[in-house]
């Protein structure tokens, strides 16, 4: 049996990392135990194989060749162009840039 900072060793990759994976319930076999210095975690050795490290960045994109093309981000301007003049004339006035 492994605990947290050793199987974080053998795996490479941080405690905080292996707290969130214990958490979650994505490390198979492992189970808290009471110790007189309170609650630790005990993962068993063939555990190791098991889980897999993720890789970081973002999350791999799902096959695009059915799937419809994604929406623009900016939307355009609900305003007429009646009222977009009126406020470029008002600003002018008033000295002010338009927004």
């Amino acid at each position: 049996m492994l605990t947290a900072r050793t199987f974080a060793k053998e795996k490479g990759v941080s405690y905080t990392t292996i707290m969130a994976w214990l958490r979650d319930g994505l490390i198979p076999g492992a189970a808290q135990e009471e110790t007189p210095m309170g609650m630790v975690w005990q993962i068993p050795a063939s555990s190791l194989e098991k889980v897999e490290r993720r890789k970081p960045g973002p999350k791999p994109a799902i096959d695009a060749g059915d799937h419809e093309p994604a929406a623009p981000k900016r939307r355009a301007s609900k305003r007429s162009p009646a009222k977009k003049a009126n406020v470029m004339k008002s600003a002018k006035k008033k000295g002010a840039r338009a927004k």
